[in-house]
């Protein structure tokens, strides 16, 4: 995240997605704390910045620009209240697919790096939310690729016959990641991969991150 990227979110205490209500009644409570005409001093919190993030939060049009940047920078791994609406495996679109790859016009028997498969098809993951999860949020558990730490010699044997020497594998390891409330239709989200808890052994996703596009369902016929 950038340094001079503000979440106001976290400023004002309240999760991505709260309703307009929940933010003006955090603003109160925190006023109260620490507006200078109030706390006398006693906590030296700037006001400015809790002050900056209302205005911004309150206002349906510049929260509406500004949602769109948290997303681009805030990776959505915070668990909501709400973790109960899993999302079907059938609403996940895997656009890395041979399918998919195929219909873009490349030529399969050649290698390419996702990166050039990206520019094309311009996502890794296009997932379809139902409208309860689109109100509550949801979690979206998914399998990837993960380099880990060699399951027969754990790294020590320059002859085993699993890892060839090399002290590590590629298995293939579940992710869980919390779509939050509220998320625009046709909305991209940008998940850091580095940042998620991996388990033991394991030392890195492949790819490093993912690119999920969100679709409403009941407005994904209308696209």
């Amino acid at each position: 995240m950038s340094e001079n990227f503000k979440n106001y979110y976290e400023i004002l205490d309240v999760d991505f997605g709260a309703s307009i209500e929940e933010i003006k009644a955090s603003f109160r409570k925190l006023a109260k704390k620490y507006h200078p005409d109030l706390n006398n001093g006693k906590d030296t919190k700037d006001f400015k910045i809790i002050l900056e993030a209302y205005k911004i939060l309150s206002d349906d049009k510049l929260r509406s620009n500004y949602d769109k940047e948290y997303l681009k920078r805030i990776t959505p791994l915070k668990k909501f209240k709400n973790t109960t609406n899993i999302i079907d495996p059938s609403r996940i679109e895997y656009k890395l697919s041979l399918l998919n790859i195929s219909k873009a016009g490349f030529d399969l028997s050649k290698k390419f790096k996702r990166k050039e498969f990206l520019e094309e098809l311009g996502e890794d993951l296009v997932i379809y939310l139902t409208d309860k999860e689109i109100k509550e949020g949801a979690l979206l558990a998914i399998k990837l690729p993960a380099r880990s730490v060699c399951d027969v010699c754990y790294g020590t044997n320059r002859n085993c016959y699993r890892c060839d020497g090399t002290g590590y594998v590629t298995t293939i390891q579940e992710v869980k990641i919390h779509i939050p409330p509220n998320i625009k239709h046709s909305e991209t989200i940008y998940v850091e991969l580095g940042k998620i808890e991996k388990r033991k052994g394991v030392t890195k996703f492949l790819p490093n991150d993912l690119k999920i596009k969100i679709k409403w369902l009941s407005a994904s016929d209308i696209d």
